[in-house]
């Protein structure tokens, strides 16, 4: 009986170390999984052979989840644990935004355009900077595909989240404006000490450059990394 005990003691490790090892390969990845539990704190999503949660703060909360529902998460994190992997999950994280695009453009899988920044309010709108070192590649055309059939994928399976895609540049007056689209911009001072950007823009565009509840001005402040000061140019 004891012997008997051991052994199955000795398999059950055996088979945890074996999900953890499975699972701690797919940290930082994107994994297909079925919700099976909404609790108040978390939900528990099925990933065939294990179990991972997703904490409140790592939902969207303009996702409704229900259960039976087939979703991708991002592998946040996998702990080992006495009872097998602890395996948290996302649909929050910036870094899903990054795993569909590598899914969905091949140019970015490949190297050949480089994903620079992400800034994402989850749910609601998204801003990814891109570059490309190989002449005569569009890495913006190439993100949103052909007649937008790789962005609509990719919101598609945000729920319909908004995702602009802008060009990186060098310089960082121009990447500012590219970064306030689809606000045009006539003129952009940044001071370098002050980590802040000082954008002149039409009259007629400073409620688009600002968006709605100052979200477009956020977003490319987060892409930027400036603190972004907006004015019309009556103003």
């Amino acid at each position: 009986q004891t012997a008997k005990q051991v052994v199955l003691q000795r398999l059950r490790e055996a088979e945890r170390d074996m999900a953890y090892e499975e699972y701690v390969d797919k940290e930082g990845q994107i994994i297909l999984g079925v919700l099976q539990r909404v609790e108040p704190r978390q939900i528990i999503v099925e990933l065939g052979k294990s179990e991972a949660v997703m904490p409140t703060i790592e939902q969207v909360r303009t996702e409704h989840y229900r259960v039976g529902q087939r979703l991708k998460f991002y592998v946040l994190e996998v702990r080992r644990t006495g009872k097998g992997p602890q395996i948290v999950v996302s649909r929050a994280h910036p870094k899903l935004l990054h795993c569909l695009f590598e899914l969905e453009v091949p140019e970015i899988l490949n190297g050949t355009v480089e994903m620079k920044a992400i800034a994402r309010e989850a749910g609601h709108r998204s801003k990814v900077a891109v570059m490309t070192n190989q002449e005569g590649l569009d890495p913006v055309g190439s993100c949103v595909g052909l007649r937008g059939v790789r962005i609509q994928n990719i919101a598609n399976e945000l729920n319909g989240e908004r995702i602009d895609i802008v060009q990186w540049d060098e310089a960082i007056e121009t990447y500012v404006a590219h970064a306030l689209s689809p606000a045009q911009v006539n003129s952009v001072k940044v001071n370098d000490e002050r980590m802040a950007a000082t954008v002149i823009v039409p009259d007629n565009q400073l409620s688009l450059a600002i968006g709605k509840e100052g979200q477009n001005v956020r977003l490319a402040a987060k892409l930027t990394g400036l603190k972004i000061d907006i004015k019309s140019t009556s103003i």
